[in-house]
């Protein structure tokens, strides 16, 4: 099985990858794993707990908390709004004043903040099949990853340590995994599979089945 489970319903996700597992059905990623990468502050906690290289990251709970935040991180640095889950606003911030109006207003009781330093190295999306690796580089000037002006990419050895390191760490078996420089700067559960096969010159879909069938 391949499920595909938004990430506003990540607690519901989780318990029905539960159930799948105990039905003893190769499914394309673990219940736990699902539920720390759709967790983003719970999934950047746990990439330095393991040691997997990532950006700085700050997850705030409360609105006093991001006072002095430019003393924690460094500027320009990169500010996501989650609500339930979902991203809802991400904006990349360069003075004190931008952080203050990022988080005014906010609704602690359905929001999360993350505060991310900012790097301008090469951007990289890698689709994780098991053990091979499907890169993609990002050329688009943007500061964040649009999905636009992909082209097919090796990483070095280095990178592709680092991606499999990620994935093993959360115990998954199909992700999205991103990468500037040499640093994860995101893990996704539920890649976009049309991209990659668009963009990567692969038959996605059956490396995917075929995997699946191998755990079998």
């Amino acid at each position: 099985m391949f499920a595909e489970i938004p990430v506003k319903n990540a607690a519901f996700g989780r318990v029905l990858l539960e159930t799948i597992e105990e039905k003893g059905i190769e499914v394309n990623n673990p219940s736990t794993a699902y539920f720390t990468a759709s967790k983003k502050n719970y999934l950047y906690y746990n990439l330095k707990e393991r040691g997997i290289p990532s950006p700085d990251t700050v997850s705030l709970a409360a609105e006093k908390a991001a006072r002095d935040l430019e003393k924690h991180l460094e500027l320009p640095m990169i500010a996501r709004r989650l609500e339930n889950l979902k991203l809802t606003e991400e904006q990349k911030l360069e003075s004190v004043e931008e952080i203050q109006g990022f988080y005014d207003g906010t609704d602690y009781e359905e929001d999360v903040l993350l505060f991310q330093e900012f790097s301008d190295a090469d951007m990289y999306r890698c689709l994780v099949i098991g053990d091979d690796i499907i890169s993609l580089r990002e050329d688009s000037d943007d500061w964040k990853f649009t999905g636009k002006k992909l082209k097919y990419s090796n990483l070095s050895d280095d990178q592709k340590e680092i991606v499999k390191n990620a994935q093993n760490s959360l115990g998954m078996k199909i992700a999205e995994v991103f990468l500037r420089g040499d640093k994860v700067y995101d893990i996704k559960p539920n890649p976009d599979l049309d991209l990659y096969s668009q963009n990567a010159g692969k038959d996605i879909f059956s490396e995917i089945a075929d995997e699946l069938k191998e755990e079998s």
